[in-house]
This record gives C-alpha cells, structure tokens and sequence, in this order.
C-alpha cells in the first residue's frame, strides 16, 4: 500500500492506494502515529482496491484516536468496492463520509 499526504484547510489528507489488509493495517497506523494526536484528518480511499476486516478495524481505530484528541477523522471517495464493505457491516455509521476530499476539508 502507498500512502501520500497533503494540506487543506487545515486537514491533512491521507491518501491510500493499494490493498488494506491485515498485511498493510500496520502501516497505515504507524504512518497515522507520527503526525501529531491533535491533527485532524480526511482519509481518501479512492484507490483502495480491497479493504478486509483489518483494515475497517484499522480506520476505526484511528478514528477512535483522533476523537479522544478532539481532532476529527473523514473519509472521502469512497470506491464502490470499500462501499460495499461499509454497508454490509453498517460500518458507515461511525465516520462522516463524503464524496470529494475538498468538501470534507471545508465541512
């Protein structure tokens, strides 16, 4: 998985693009565990081609993070594919979610 990052607004926007998996969730929550707790954040998972139950539990639990530092987590472009994966386990319930990475930066 590769991961890139930039600044709008404030946020920091966290692209993904690969698989996250049980293999590359370690990653993304050391790459997340350098940047400061109080940094708020959009994860784009545009170019996410699979997401597993790891890296559903991976995003939760930096969301779960990044609440208790009073920072806010997003996601944005959502791929079809990672949808799915929200929707079946109702896990579109616990982010805010939005269709284009600006959008959850001005929100």
């Amino acid at each position: 998985m590769n991961i890139s990052e930039k600044t709008i607004n404030n946020y920091t926007i966290v692209s993904l693009q690969g698989i996250l998996n049980a293999s590359s969730a370690p990653k993304l929550k050391t790459y997340i565990a350098g940047m400061p707790d109080e940094q708020s954040l959009v994860i784009d998972l545009e170019n996410v081609e699979f997401l597993d139950s790891s890296g559903l539990g991976a995003l939760v639990g930096i969301a779960r993070k990044k609440k208790t530092s009073s920072a806010i987590m997003k996601l944005a472009r959502m791929n079809e594919r990672v949808k799915k994966v929200f929707e079946i386990t109702q896990a579109y319930t616990l982010f805010d979610i939005y269709d284009d990475v600006s959008a959850a930066a001005e929100a």
